[in-house]
């Protein structure tokens, strides 16, 4: 009897096996390539911790930290005098921003810088991050401290519409204001004849940054990015040299970029917080005030002369709610006037101090 051997069935069957040790070994590698993507996150992860740590360590807080009902705010206060001088940083900034000032400030009379929640060596708070929850906090830092006012207000950029709302909510404890390159509350929407300076789209693409920047925090990877110089900070040379580490061990935190991220979004829902009570209360009547802002004369360009033109008016619109106010431009002077021109913002504290007194 003749057999018949199927040779299709056969070169099929030997046809496969290729096919699924191909199969197997893709599986593996993505197997192995998931595990040390996971275990590399799980490093970065620690590596972050461990850093954190030891920044920490290396770095303890220079004033004392106050809790203020579950949580702790580090206020730092030197010198002695009345009125008291508080220092509020702008966004992302921390009682590091004044240590141009501070020494200046602390020689006739009592100041004191401090972090807002989520920076510098203050514990995370609860939101959302406004000026209404940043003001209540300050209120009560300022009283668990046994600080007494009356105080001489200082903001830097969002630190000012922070500083003017404490001014609306607690005016009887307010003696004088200065104003370093504010933020004004009409800022981002058209301001009579002139646009936005910070409309929504650049307030989209900021928030998205700083999403961005958050997720990659928490691995290490920001911490990695600013130590090679891959995303360098702004400024930062212009910090004195022994604050320079700690103002980078600082930024490095995990937690420094979602505090940012999360003032940032609430920006505006602030702006509108203090457009409702200067509607509530117009003017601070006759109390002390300076605006001094950045200066934008090296700028020649169309959109420098527009920039220039539409920051004036927004910085006059602060003067005006006073009676007792002057507005200059601090000459040659980026947005960091407290760090680019510290005897500037002194001789304007100064000025305001011996007002109030």
């Amino acid at each position: 009897m003749t057999q018949t051997i199927d040779s299709r069935k056969g070169s099929s069957s030997i046809s496969s096996r290729p096919r699924r040790t191909i199969r197997r070994r893709l599986l593996r590698f993505l197997g192995i390539l998931s595990l040390s993507l996971v275990g590399l996150l799980l490093l970065g992860l620690l590596s972050q911790a461990l850093a954190s740590a030891v920044d920490a360590s290396h770095y303890p807080a220079p004033g004392k930290l106050v809790d203020i009902g579950g949580y702790r705010l580090h206020i730092n206060c030197t010198g002695t005098g009345s009125p008291t001088v508080i220092l509020d940083a702008g966004l992302g900034g921390t009682s590091l921003d004044w240590s141009k000032v501070q020494p200046g400030v602390a020689r006739f009379t009592r100041v004191c810088s401090y972090d807002r929640a989520g920076y510098g060596w203050s514990d995370t708070g609860p939101g959302p991050r406004t000026s209404q929850q940043i003001v209540k906090e300050l209120h009560l830092l300022l009283a668990h401290a046994q600080i007494s006012g009356p105080y001489l207000l200082v903001g830097h950029s969002v630190g000012g519409l922070n500083m003017r709302l404490y001014a609306y909510r607690y005016p009887q404890e307010v003696a004088g204001m200065v104003l370093l390159d504010a933020t004004s509350e009409h800022q981002f929407a058209q301001f009579g004849t002139y646009p936005p300076v910070f409309p929504p789209q650049a307030v989209s693409a900021a928030e998205q940054q700083l999403m961005l920047f958050r997720g990659v925090a928490l691995f290490g990877m920001a911490r990695l990015a600013l130590q090679t110089g891959l995303f360098p900070l702004v400024d930062a040379a212009a910090y004195p040299a022994a604050v320079q580490p700690i103002h980078l061990a600082q930024t490095e935190q995990t937690r420094y970029y979602s505090t940012q991220y999360d003032e940032l979004a609430a920006l505006q829902e602030s702006a509108a917080q203090v457009r409702a009570a200067r509607t509530a209360s117009p003017s601070y009547g006759h109390l002390p005030l300076i605006v001094l802002s950045q200066d934008y004369s090296q700028d020649h360009s169309a959109q420098g002369k527009q920039m220039a033109a539409t920051w004036d008016a927004l910085q006059q619109d602060l003067a005006s709610l006073s009676s007792n106010s002057q507005h200059s431009v601090a000459g040659h002077s980026g947005h960091y006037i407290q760090l680019d021109r510290p005897d500037l913002a002194i001789t304007a504290i100064q000025s305001v101090w011996q007002q109030a007194r």
